[in-house]
């Protein structure tokens, strides 16, 4: 009884899709069902001048822009990420993070300001 006890423990703890100690809110992505792994966005994300720039995402999604501890600073809804570049206003020096959510996928980036 010990041992099942033990393995039931053991098998929920290293299931990441059921652990509770795994942050749920991973990057979500395209997936490749025949060799089962993760295709990463190459995008960038680049803040000079007043301006966020995002290079390398084609198509309308949501971009939203939060601060470190969650604080929604900015909202663009429905937007083309093709030639994405916008007037926003942030601290220098900062940590902010980017939500940009596609009809069926969402993806997360943290970025800096200098």
């Amino acid at each position: 009884m010990r041992l099942l006890i033990i393995l039931l423990v053991f098998s929920n703890f290293f299931n990441l899709d059921y652990n509770i100690y795994y942050s749920r809110n991973k990057e979500k992505s395209l997936t490749n069902g025949f060799f089962g792994f993760e295709e990463k966005s190459r995008a960038k994300l680049i803040y000079k001048d007043g301006f966020l720039n995002i290079e390398g995402l084609d198509g309308n999604a949501n971009v939203t822009i939060y601060s470190i501890i969650g604080n929604k600073v900015a909202f663009f809804p429905n937007i083309g990420l093709r030639n994405f570049k916008e007037p926003v206003s942030l601290q220098r020096e900062t940590m902010y993070i980017a939500r940009i959510e596609f009809s069926n996928t969402v993806f997360t980036y943290k970025f800096f300001t200098r």
